[in-house]
């Protein structure tokens, strides 16, 4: 690849579709998100809540019983008998150091290669997961995977990015007020500034359910192109960055305001069917 793609509005043509009369939920797209704990189980409620809000056909959450109710209870569409999947987001929420139950269920999961987001506690267990799968550490988690991997870090995040998804063939999230995508190929998406807003606790669980309902929803596409999982990676993070800019101008009643002001992330969940409407809407 020549150079850096620069993302704009524009991207979500690709990656972002309405439903025809002939869909149905599986075709749709079926996400499975094992993710949560007892320390933790917003982790779970807000990736589900984004996946949703995204548009996927289905989800079925496989994480601790407990979290599982308060997840029903919330969403009572989503499926937590077990069941086949298109796409998959772990970690989310989950204690590091996994215990032992932990680890094996998400190496099972992991395991039945569907297009992957491997987040948070789970990243501890990356390994060559294979091309569909995408990483979305932060800055600590992303110097931890390098040590433990033997991989030189880079002067920045994102040279570290690269790093790690050239030694594994993945495709590596490099969060952050100046974000990218980044490939094996050595592809590189470059994302719009994001508003500082964005820093705060459960962002990126919603990040991570977005991306899932995504390649959820796209999975066949992928399978024969495994190269497209940066594009479709860059158009989730684009949706989760305009739904945050969204909610901060709502959040003062000033959709022209140049600082916007502080929001919830479920005011983030809540503006992502508008950014995809209005999306679709644009190309109508």
């Amino acid at each position: 690849m020549a150079g850096p793609i620069a993302v704009d509005h524009n991207f979500l043509r690709g990656w972002v579709r309405a439903p025809q009369p002939e869909d149905h939920k599986y075709s749709r797209g079926v996400l499975s998100l094992l993710t949560g704990s007892a320390a933790y189980p917003g982790a779970a409620l807000i990736g589900v809540e984004a996946a949703l809000r995204t548009g996927v056909g289905m989800v079925r959450y496989s994480g601790p019983e407990g979290v599982a109710q308060m997840v029903i209870t919330q969403h009572p569409e989503v499926v937590i008998a077990p069941g086949s999947a298109d796409g998959l987001v772990v970690g989310s929420g989950m204690v590091s150091p996994l215990d032992e139950d932990s680890r094996s269920r998400v190496s099972a999961a992991i395991a039945e290669g569907v297009p992957s987001v491997v987040d948070a506690g789970a990243l501890e267990l990356v390994e060559d997961f294979g091309p569909l799968t995408v990483l979305t550490p932060h800055h600590g988690e992303l110097e931890a995977l390098l040590e433990r991997l033997g991989i030189p870090a880079g002067a920045t995040d994102r040279e570290s990015a690269q790093q790690l998804a050239k030694k594994l063939s993945m495709t590596v999230l490099v969060k952050g007020a100046h974000g990218a995508v980044v490939d094996g190929h050595g592809g590189v998406w470059e994302l719009p500034r994001a508003t500082p807003w964005l820093a705060t606790a459960g962002t990126g669980d919603a990040l991570a359910g977005i991306l899932g309902a995504l390649l959820a929803a796209w999975h066949e596409r992928l399978r024969e192109s495994p190269k497209l999982l940066g594009e479709a990676v860059a158009a989730g993070a684009l949706i989760h960055q305009i739904a945050a800019a969204r909610a901060s101008a709502r959040a003062v009643g000033d959709a022209d305001s140049p600082t916007g002001g502080p929001f919830s992330v479920m005011d983030v969940c809540r503006e992502i069917p508008a950014v995809i409407g209005d999306a679709l809407n644009s190309w109508a």
